[in-house]
């Protein structure tokens, strides 16, 4: 069945349909939407950000997460590739409660959404503060914060030696981390 031919959800019941589909759907304007694989340098980012998290968040009520799901208005459901959810989080539980950072890896087939849809979705919950968007073809982080009730462009970092800091959460993300040796530095061979 194609994606066009589901009918129309709510969060609750597409939550409840979800829960039961391999693989993963995201809800986009009230319709469900079949997630794609990603690729190797795609599952590398996310592991570089997510270890790099999960250590400095350790001790703290804030915890990083890799797949759990986040609700944005009445109509949408995104899964961030990475995240900070700092509310309460119940080993069972398959949404966020607080998300405060999210993190996604953008490849050329996502960038429009990424850029845009997104950035659209994840202003609509007010404890997201910062949205990260991490490029798997070059090394750069475009930084968004919360001004308001939207996210706007903060920064885009393309340097080796260059950092996202995170108040939010106590936290400083480095793209040296981030990119790991895997991208090359913007203009490098």
């Amino acid at each position: 069945m194609s994606d066009t031919a589901f009918q129309r959800m709510t969060v609750e019941e597409f939550l409840h349909w979800e829960d039961r589909q391999e693989p993963k759907y995201e809800l986009v304007d009230g319709r469900p939407v079949m997630m794609t694989g990603g690729t190797a340098a795609h599952g590398d980012l996310r592991f570089n950000i997510c270890a790099h998290f999960k250590q400095g968040l350790r001790g703290r009520p804030c915890r990083a997460h890799l797949d759990l799901k986040v609700v944005c208005g009445n109509a949408n459901v995104r899964y961030p590739d990475v995240q900070i959810d700092c509310g309460p989080t119940l080993p069972r539980d398959v949404r966020a409660s607080r998300p405060t950072v999210v993190v996604e890896v953008v490849s050329p087939s996502s960038r429009a959404t990424d850029y845009m849809a997104k950035v659209r979705d994840y202003g609509t919950v007010p404890s997201i503060t910062t949205y990260l968007i991490v490029s798997q073809e070059d090394r750069q982080v475009t930084v968004l914060r919360r001004v308001g009730d939207l996210l706007e462009l903060e920064a885009v970092l393309e340097g080796a030696e260059d950092v996202v800091d995170l108040p939010e959460v106590g936290l400083t993300l480095p793209l040296a981390v981030v990119y790991d040796a895997n991208i090359p530095a913007p203009g490098a061979p």
